[in-house]
């Protein structure tokens, strides 16, 4: 680590991160990518992709973007069905196509596209552990007692992540947090084509099972559900997941002759079910480290990369204004939420109306299913 001076340091090398150096390629500014991981490396995620994503990739540049659709071991989907805990099914199509890609495959992607940025400079196996800002400019410890300096830093290292922790008051709030568990199976029998699933079930309300398909007949499947629910009905997410695998009659015969493919890991979603600080004196926060989820979805790929993108840009308007302030800085705040807070407000409502009311989902997917203008009227709320 000869080079510890640069412009800007972007913390975390995920798609956040990786989204925010490419906004800043070719600008001029000397930037940081730094990550505790060294890459390729597996990050455990729904592994779902939105279909904007390559509209994101193409504000940036109109390569980036065409070369995403190039990816190879990528699932097209463009139907959510999504099953009541009655069993009804309502399929929800959407004109444009989404993919489920693994995370170790999609953010390699990102690095590589990042790693040929001459101005972008990548550590990997560098973990931050101190950050400090001041009138003067940022300073970042490394593990091994090493420092770097700069004018900006972009935190995009996860809600535990350091930037957040050390620059912001924001704490961890069960009311707006998720606990998640995912693996891989190989042979889920009946996955319908272009299809990803999500399950509803009344012991795990507000949460849901997911089974996102993959190539090679392999699935993402995973359990997600409110902190203060497991909490307060002491889940065990890991044996919920299986019991509901093994046991519930929708699933059990889908899965009896499925491989695992690994064990069962676990990780934690901040939810954008409330507005938080992104920025302040000489500092933004993106993607998980500013509690950007979608609190109904659990989406975060697409957020993430969304608000990466506009931290670079904003990193841009700090250097040709030379304003590095906490007042400077708030666009960044507004452009986010006026963008993500819409629909993210919209979906924590939907969220907090079925909390623990199985009977209320049942009875509007059977509306659903027989009367159009309610057809109509619930694909209007996702």
């Amino acid at each position: 680590m000869q080079n510890t001076e640069f412009d800007v340091i972007i913390c975390g090398a995920g798609p956040a991160g990786t989204t925010c150096a490419l906004a800043l390629g070719d600008s001029g500014l000397k930037v940081a990518l730094v990550d505790k991981s060294s890459f390729p490396r597996d990050k455990t995620c729904g592994d779902a992709l939105a279909a904007y994503i390559p509209k994101v990739l193409g504000t940036i540049r109109p390569a980036y973007a065409e070369a995403f659709r190039k990816l190879k071991e990528q699932m097209p989907v463009s139907i959510m069905r999504v099953v009541a805990p009655n069993g009804k099914i309502i399929d929800v199509c959407s004109e444009e196509s989404g993919t489920i890609q693994t995370r170790l495959k999609f953010d390699q992607f990102l690095f590589e596209l990042v790693s040929e940025l001459k101005n972008i400079t990548v550590f990997t196996q560098a973990e931050v552990t101190g950050v400090q800002t001041d009138e003067e400019g940022v300073s970042v410890q490394i593990a091994g007692g090493k420092q770097m300096t700069a004018r900006l830093i972009i935190g995009c290292d996860g809600a535990q992540g350091v930037v957040c922790r050390m620059l912001t008051g924001v704490k961890m709030n069960p009311a707006h947090y998720s606990g998640a568990v995912r693996t891989y199976f190989r042979n889920v029998k009946d996955i319908p084509p272009l299809t990803f699933e999500i399950h509803l079930f009344k012991e795990i309300l507000p949460g849901y099972l997911w089974i996102f398909p993959l190539p090679d007949n392999c699935a993402n499947v995973g359990l997600g559900v409110l902190s203060e629910s497991i909490a307060s009905r002491k889940l065990n997410l890991r044996k919920e997941l299986k019991r509901l695998i093994e046991e519930e009659p929708r699933l059990k015969e889908r899965f009896r002759n499925a491989e695992m493919l690994e064990e069962v890991k676990g990780y934690g979603l901040p939810l954008g079910s409330r507005k938080v600080t992104l920025s302040g004196n000489r500092f933004m926060l993106c993607g998980d480290a500013g509690s950007l989820i979608d609190p109904l979805t659990g989406e975060g790929i697409g957020q993430a990369m969304i608000s990466g993108r506009y931290a670079g840009w904003q990193a841009l308007k700090c250097f040709r204004q030379r304003d590095f302030s906490a007042q400077f800085l708030k666009e960044y705040d507004d452009v986010v939420y006026a963008k993500l807070w819409k629909d993210h407000r919209r979906h924590y409502q939907l969220r907090r109306l079925g909390n623990d009311r199985g009977w209320l989902i049942d009875g509007v997917f059977n509306l659903v299913n027989r009367y159009a203008v309610v057809d109509k009227m619930f694909r209007k709320l996702f």
